[in-house]
């Protein structure tokens, strides 16, 4: 229930004192609110007295009184409240409770409203919240930055204003500082929905403010005047009420300007989720008929599984509001008694559709924020920072700054302004541009230790639906798009050029043709390796959607690279077969890397020898890969014997797993296996006498007799395996040569010394 009273406007004289008042008596339970100076309001059906302009007229008499002829000095006669009259005094009441009793709710109060109408100025409702209600909040509320200086602000000055973005949690704070001053049962909520709520205020200050108790007034993001705060400061402080105002940040310098103000920052969100499960637990406890399956251990070991669960961090990554994570405590704690697979259901539920957040982070959702800027109002700088930051996800910033300044510098030559929109060197700021609160960016919590910081997203599968929406939803984009990731493609920093790749990939997806024709066609015939490396990563990242039809659309691709003429292309097919594009078939990526191995337009190209490697990690791929450079080293052809030697080189430094460090792969196959051993004593052989990679060779080799001391039983069959490999008298004689120098560089090196006697006692 709410009462509703039609009252004088602010600063109103009394009535006249001529007819009697005609007393209403309140409803039972309501206390008819006193009038500014003590005395009981007036009836709206007397005679009213002079109005806000002082002459005594109504606001509908610009001139004589309406029921008056000229000149005559009679007053007007008090107008009587006809049924229309009242029918719509009723109908806006019932309309300004309904947003009250709405507004109630949000903050947990029922208890008492009050809905003040004036004839000129706001009309202000007031919600009481409920005791129990507010003290529950103030037990589970985690502190926020710079709570003890909003505190002490408010102990100060009877008056704090908290500025933050929405979702941060203001609310809550401000809460918690009323009841934390005034106690639970002393802390209510004004709220209007007009623009002058405060200058109301504080003409009606002794109406709504009492002593002892706090008022909590959300302006949206109405900035307050500083005449405003200092008046409503010094009121409160005379009353002895403290008022708290909630102000949505706008980025510029006037939000911090007054002494009043202090920015509020969202609270950690895991202590807050943390706070709110475990009192949800308890009271499903408490009205548990099943107490045996609420025992407190068990609740607490439930709690503490679902804190533990790496897919709670990355929800709580994704919250945009503190309001979104106490609703996911009690979601979670309903999962208690409920189905087996709940909770897996609950948590692997997406926390909204990627696509609709990457619309509404660039401004092409239809359902924007009333004070956010729609994309043709947002400036290209700003834009171009947006775009880059969650295209560079997992980059320093640094280089999301460098990929955000050529894209901004591309969109402005595609548009058509009279003047280019200003950039001032100091507005840039990633923490406003791309708040965490916005459900993109990751909470920067831990990552802060990060050195260099860098661009954490949410959700990493956010990359890929910001490309959809870009490649699809700015048209004028596409041009500008194409050339930035060509100009990433040429940067200085080879991260920088590998994650346009990665993007091109993702354009793939949706547009095969399109991406191919404007960019990767031309990385792949590109004189340059690095663009050629370029065009196999995004085929690799375009074939990983899984999608089979674009599947078959890469691989025809690629073999149309291998049988081209061009040596890049061939390139850049034995770069692709390196990739997933080649460990999807192992035994017909080998045929197809003997094939372009046996080129002799490839001899000057490593690729075929990393792509072999690749194919030997993948899974199933170490035997088959073994088998072909057996047959690779045995050839009488001059070109696959030293696409097998590359190979061993790139595979030598790997060592055999997590508890055979040093170990090499290779040399832990062939332990196990003479065939494996006689393939890799020629290929040793092959490689230490090779004049184009005898000096990485004897290196890498040096390496594992040193790392043998570490390993007894390697140790042991490397003995006898480089005697074998030095019977050549020439190999010999250098085997002498290098262990010797080896021996003075390492005199504890133990197999070395070994090897050294047993060549010398030869």
């Amino acid at each position: 229930m709410s009462t509703t009273d039609d009252l004088p406007a602010p600063g109103a004289p009394e009535p006249g004192p001529a007819p009697e008042p005609r007393q209403e008596a309140p409803p039972a339970g309501h206390d008819e609110p006193p009038a500014p100076d003590g005395t009981t309001p007036a009836d709206p059906g007397e005679e009213a007295g002079p109005g806000p302009d002082g002459d005594g007229r109504h606001e509908e008499e610009p001139g004589e009184a309406a029921d008056s002829p000229p000149g005559d000095d009679t007053p007007a006669q008090p107008r009587a409240r006809d049924a229309e009259d009242k029918y719509k005094a009723e109908a806006l009441s019932v309309a300004a409770f309904n947003e009250t009793f709405n507004n109630a709710m949000a903050f947990g109060g029922n208890a008492y409203t009050l809905n003040v109408g004036t004839a000129k100025g706001a009309e202000l409702q007031l919600i009481r919240l409920d005791a129990t209600e507010a003290a529950r909040q103030h037990q589970l509320h985690h502190p926020a930055p710079q709570q003890d200086r909003m505190a002490e602000t408010l102990h100060d000055h009877h008056l704090v204003v908290l500025v933050g973005q929405r979702g941060s949690g203001r609310e809550g704070t401000g809460t918690f500082l009323l009841a934390d001053r005034c106690g639970s049962d002393h802390v209510a909520v004004l709220h209007s929905a007009e623009a002058d709520v405060l200058q109301a205020l504080v003409a009606q200050a002794r109406r709504f403010m009492k002593p002892g108790e706090g008022v909590l007034v959300g302006l949206g993001a109405r900035s307050p005047g500083q005449s405003t705060l200092k008046a409503l400061s010094l009121l409160a402080r005379e009353i002895g009420a403290y008022v708290v105002l909630v102000v949505k940040e706008t980025g510029t310098d006037d939000d911090l300007a007054s002494p009043y103000s202090v920015r509020h920052q969202r609270a950690e969100l895991r202590p807050v989720l943390e706070a709110h499960l475990r009192s949800a637990l308890d009271a499903h406890r408490a009205r548990c008929a099943d107490r045996d399956r609420c025992d407190r251990a068990g609740l607490r070991r439930f709690a503490d599984g679902v804190l533990d669960d790496a897919r709670v961090s990355g929800k709580l990554d994704a919250a945009r509001t503190v309001d979104w994570v106490t609703s996911f405590a009690r979601n979670i704690a309903a999962c208690l008694h409920g189905p087996e697979d709940a909770l897996d259901v609950l948590l692997d539920t997406p926390h909204e559709d990627l696509r609709s957040l990457a619309r509404r982070f660039l401004k092409l959702s239809e359902a924007q924020d009333a004070d956010e800027p729609s994309a043709s109002e947002a400036e290209t700088h700003h834009q171009a920072v947006r775009i880059s930051y969650v295209l560079g996800h997992d980059l320093p910033l640094s280089d999301v700054l460098r990929m955000g300044t050529r894209l901004s510098a591309e969109m402005l030559r595609a548009e058509y302004r009279e003047s280019a929109p200003a950039r001032p060197v100091f507005e840039l700021d990633l923490d406003r541009l791309v708040a965490p609160g916005m459900g993109i960016a990751a909470e920067p919590g831990a990552h802060l230790a990060d050195n260099p910081r860098r661009a954490r997203l949410t959700d990493p599968e956010l990359m890929p639906a910001v490309v959809e929406v870009i490649w699809h939803g700015f048209g004028w984009l596409r041009d500008p798009l194409v050339a930035w990731l060509r100009a990433m493609a040429d940067d200085r920093l080879e991260r920088v050029g590998a994650r346009a790749a990665v993007i091109v990939g993702h354009l793939l997806r949706h547009d095969f043709d399109g991406a191919y024709r404007d960019v990767v066609k031309d990385w792949a015939r590109s004189p340059s390796v690095r663009d050629r490396r370029y065009a196999a990563t995004a085929l690799s990242v375009a074939m990983a959607a899984g999608d089979p039809r674009l599947t078959a659309q890469v691989a025809r691709q690629v073999r149309d690279w291998a049988g081209s003429p061009r040596p890049q292309l061939q390139d850049s097919a034995a770069r692709a077969y390196g990739t997933q594009v080649g460990t999807q078939d192992v035994p017909g990526t080998l045929r197809a890397l003997r094939d372009l191995a046996g080129r002799p337009a490839l001899d000057p190209y490593a690729s075929v020898a990393y792509s072999t490697a690749t194919l030997f990690l993948a899974k199933d791929g170490a035997e088959p890969v073994a088998e072909a450079l057996g047959q690779w080293i045995r050839s009488d052809d001059g070109h696959l014997p030293r696409h097998a030697v590359r190979t061993l080189l790139v595979l030598g430094p790997l060592a055999a797993g997590p508890e055979l460090l040093f170990r090499s792969t290779l040399a832990h196959q062939a332990m196990g296996s003479p065939a494996r051993e006689e393939t890799l004593l020629l290929l040793w052989q092959r490689a230490l006498i090779d004049p184009a990679h005898s000096g990485q060779a004897w290196h890498q080799l040096r390496d594992w007799l040193v790392a043998a001391d570490e390993d007894p039983e390697l140790s042991l069959f490397l003995e006898k395996f480089a005697l074998r490999a030095w019977q050549p008298r020439v190999l010999s004689r250098r085997a002498v040569f290098h262990l010797s120098i080896w021996a003075r560089q390492q005199p504890d090196a133990r197999l070395v010394a070994q090897l050294l006697r047993a060549l010398r006692g030869r």
